[in-house]
């Protein structure tokens, strides 16, 4: 993902707290003092400000914890250019230039998110405000735990997986084929090893927690895409009881292992990130909590899953399309940008090409390249040309109905693998795929009505004098 030169400073920040304020200052933050309950309420809250398109929130006061919960913080894309210092105009176009410079982590002597250090019996998830955001939910659900993984040979893996509360000192957590976390597991079965080490990172700054939804290749460093995204190394310090290294600047880590065979149980329900509540899951590994340090004075990090839109697809918007533009520019430059609409939960992408370097064929090759990006989990790709604002669904949709003869231009591959998270699919996760080509073709008739460019930016530069805000 390109040389890991460093770039200049730019207005990011190295802590949660931090990029709080900055969200407070920017009027994108609702500081609630009246206690709320962390079975339902929270996510109650958290669903009506998705559905209003809400500021972000710090909950206070939480029954039964000390620990203020955070909620809503990169669920709109003002956010996320505010946690990069970008502009919401450029935020993928700044996005991607990051993403190609990667800077490696900067090992710490010693970090805030060890000012306290609880071992073995200590350990008490219960002190933490963890919250059930969906009735159907099995237990609590630690939704934002960036969990850190590392093998001689995979290198270092960072990635959000969910985790259900089991005891005060055991957590499930979810690995499955498509994920790297299944991989690292597998690797240390291989191995012989007697255990494998797992950090969780709660509360971390917002650099790295998009990095966390990366999906590069096995071997790239997400803590490396963190740290070009803000444009400086993320400070890393050692955990106490386990060989890994975690954000020193987190709020709360959770040193854990994980037996090999693995102690298992039965996992669920869990209101998924595709807006649906999936099933129980029977022999779900579980991993034991060595030890929890935390700083002084921590806040909780939460993420709302269910019926979109929400926080976390918000992030895979950008972050996902990133990573898809990685994998396919180099054999398709005629590509100008992509997007992964967060209604679309993750397995919709959408593809901008410049016309003028498009070519008979090339289209469908492109269609058919892109399955093999995202993991293979697209269920539908949509490609369309340079004067579509491939950021506003209005304008795709009416690329797509306007440029699109369903005989000609649409194809379906029955049959692939997909994501279980699909109600749609089987079992096994198999769906078919959608592919659609949204371009004008030779013959095209359409000559789009509108002002001319120079009238439009007259009037922008006049609209607070026509009284508009």
């Amino acid at each position: 993902m390109g040389s890991k030169n460093g770039l200049a400073d730019t207005r990011t920040w190295d802590n949660l707290s931090d990029y709080l304020d900055e969200l407070d200052r920017q009027g994108e933050l609702r500081r609630i003092s009246a206690e709320v309950d962390p079975e339902h309420e929270v996510g109650a809250i958290c669903r009506k400000l998705n559905i209003t398109k809400g500021p972000a929130v710090l909950f206070e006061k939480v029954k039964g914890s000390k620990i203020p919960v955070a909620s809503q913080l990169l669920a709109s894309n003002r956010r996320i250019a505010i946690a990069l210092g970008s502009t919401e105009k450029g935020l993928f176009t700044e996005t991607l230039k990051r993403s190609g410079n990667l800077i490696p982590p900067r090992l710490l002597k010693s970090g805030p998110c060890q000012e306290v250090v609880k071992y073995g019996k200590e350990v008490n998830l219960d002190a933490l405000p963890m919250v059930i955001n969906n009735p159907s939910d099995g237990a609590p659900y630690i939704t934002a735990g960036h969990v850190i993984l590392q093998d001689s040979e995979l290198g270092r893996n960072l990635a959000i997986y969910r985790m259900m509360y089991r005891s005060k000192n055991e957590l499930f957590i979810r690995f499955i084929p498509s994920h790297h976390g299944w991989a690292f597991f597998r690797k240390a079965e291989q191995r012989g090893l007697s255990s494998l080490p797992i950090a969780v990172a709660i509360g971390v700054d917002p650099a790295v927690y998009i990095a966390g939804q990366y999906e590069p290749k096995v071997g790239i460093d997400e803590l490396e895409i963190a740290g070009a995204l803000r444009n400086k190394a993320v400070g890393v310090v050692k955990c106490k009881t386990i060989d890994l290294e975690v954000p020193a600047h987190a709020q709360i880590i959770l040193e854990c292992e994980m037996k090999i065979p693995p102690k298992t149980g039965t996992e669920g329900p869990f209101g998924e990130f595709a807006g649906y509540t999936t099933g129980v899951v029977e022999n779900e590994r579980i991993m034991t909590i060595k030890a929890i340090t935390h700083r002084k004075n921590p806040i909780y990090h939460n993420i709302w899953l269910g019926k979109p839109p929400h926080e976390h697809l918000f992030i895979n918007a950008i972050s996902y399309a990133v990573q898809a533009y990685y994998d396919l520019k180099p054999r398709f430059p005629a590509i100008t940008a992509a997007y992964a609409p967060p209604a679309g939960v993750s397995i919709k992408l959408v593809i901008q090409i410049d016309e003028r370097l498009n070519y008979p064929g090339m289209v469908n090759n492109l269609l058919a390249s892109s399955l093999w990006t995202r993991g293979n989990l697209w269920k539908e790709v949509v490609v369309v040309d340079n004067d579509i604002d491939i950021f506003n669904s209005d304008e795709v949709e009416w690329a797509v109905i306007t440029r699109v003869q369903p005989d000609r231009d649409i194809f379906i591959l029955p049959r692939c693998h997909g994501t279980r998270l699909d109600p749609s699919s089987d079992a096994e996760g198999v769906s078919g795929k959608i592919f659609i080509d949204a371009t004008k073709k030779k013959g095209f008739k359409g000559k789009i009505a509108e002002p001319a460019k120079e009238m439009m930016e007259m009037v922008e530069s006049r609209w607070k004098e026509y009284g508009f805000e």
